[in-house]
């Protein structure tokens, strides 16, 4: 739940998925069979069930938007936006995310010392998910704290089941609901993708209220809380290797090599699920159909088999392979906005950083089966 890479290594000893049977579930751990099942066994497989495990194995309720339907209608419903992704399209964002990461730097910078995740790049991407939204930057840090609340675990707790959980989901559904009933009365206030999907139609149906929200919360939590777990991952580890951070800070062509091998190492989407609607053979078993798959993302972009040394962190390392952003039909819509804006965030940081130094001992990670990473990084700037 915090950190699964020791447990991953281990389980990488034995060939094929692993099952698990409170959960009629199947873990798939190895990048190969990951990688396979996801290129030719995508019609084999449901999204419908969700793909958190809270959804597929605790059967939390399931929300109605693209990344949990079938591919056919996850095209039609994902298209809407499509074009803003493209990697020429989130080019053009490129001068404004510069902009807004250099604003939130500035006072950090005078500071000297200041926690590198939750001051800046969390701030970052929830500002910058909110404008692809067409909300204000005091709604979309609002409503990513309430997420946060929302997905946040004690130890041992099971799903997302406490108090604490079900009073930030109160708030959060609320605030949601008003605000897009707010945009139904005036819908010229509706911006970015929320205009676009208020004015949608596939198949002679519009979304409801409760789909826009959910797309929102959706496009909120992606949008925001997975890159800045890499970028907190970068920083970490390349203080932790100080002549990867020396080369690095001498040459910032070196910050994307940083990015994805961060990614690689630390991949922030731990696990995501399916569950077969047919047999499907891997690694010597078979997946029964309506049995549930664990893809293991984070085990499998430390895989032995396809990296060498898969388990230290080297930003010279090439990957004609990995699984940062997903494969199949559902990889990641917003894999080339991550990249570019994960950079950018990277770069404005090591502009101003000098070599700069992290107080491991105070640096945290998030408790959780679905997100991964670091989410307090104490830095201290360097000369």
């Amino acid at each position: 739940m915090r950190d699964p890479h020791a447990q991953y290594l281990e389980l990488r000893k034995k060939s094929g998925p692993y099952f698990i049977e409170k959960y009629n579930a199947w873990a798939l751990v190895h990048f190969d069979d990951i990688w396979k099942v996801s290129v030719e066994h995508e019609a084999d497989m449901t999204f419908t069930a969700g793909q958190p495990l809270t959804n597929v194995l605790l059967n939390e309720p399931v929300p109605h938007a693209f990344p949990s339907m079938d591919l056919s209608e996850h095209r039609k419903w994902r298209r809407i936006v499509h074009a803003d992704y493209t990697k020429s399209n989130v080019e053009s964002d490129r001068p404004r995310i510069e902009a807004l990461a250099r604003e939130l730097l500035a006072p950090l910078v005078e500071r000297g010392r200041f926690d590198f995740y939750t001051d800046y790049v969390n701030r970052l991407f929830a500002i910058n998910a909110g404008h692809n939204l067409g909300l204000g930057r005091d709604e979309s840090i609002e409503w990513r704290r309430l997420i946060d609340e929302t997905m946040h675990r004690e130890t041992g707790q099971v799903g997302t089941s406490s108090p604490r959980n079900h009073a930030a989901a109160m708030a959060l559904f609320g605030q949601l609901h008003a605000y897009v009933e707010g945009l139904r009365r005036n819908p010229e206030r509706a911006g970015g993708h929320i205009r676009k999907y208020l004015e949608a139609e596939v198949d002679g149906r519009r979304l409801e209220n409760q789909d826009i929200v959910s797309l929102l919360v959706i496009f909120l939590t992606v949008g925001s809380g997975t890159t800045p777990n890499v970028c907190a991952g970068a920083v970490y580890y390349l203080a932790q290797h100080p002549d990867q951070q020396q080369a690095v800070l001498g040459d910032r062509s070196l910050t994307p090599r940083a990015f994805f091998e961060a990614a690689r190492y630390d991949q922030p989407t731990n696990i995501l699920c399916r569950r077969a609607i047919r047999d499907i053979p891997v690694g010597g078993e078979t997946i029964r159909a309506g049995q549930n798959i664990l893809m293991v993302y984070a085990s499998g972009n430390r895989d032995e088999a396809e990296f060498e040394r898969a388990g230290e962190f080297d930003i010279f390392r090439s990957c004609p392979r990995d699984l940062t952003y997903g494969i199949g039909g559902h990889k990641c819509l917003g894999m080339h906005l991550a990249t570019m804006a994960g950079t950018i965030a990277l770069d404005e940081f090591f502009r101003i950083s000098g070599r700069y130094r992290v107080d491991s001992a105070n640096c945290t990670r998030a408790y959780g089966e679905f997100l991964s990473g670091f989410d307090h990084v104490p830095v201290e700037l360097g000369a």
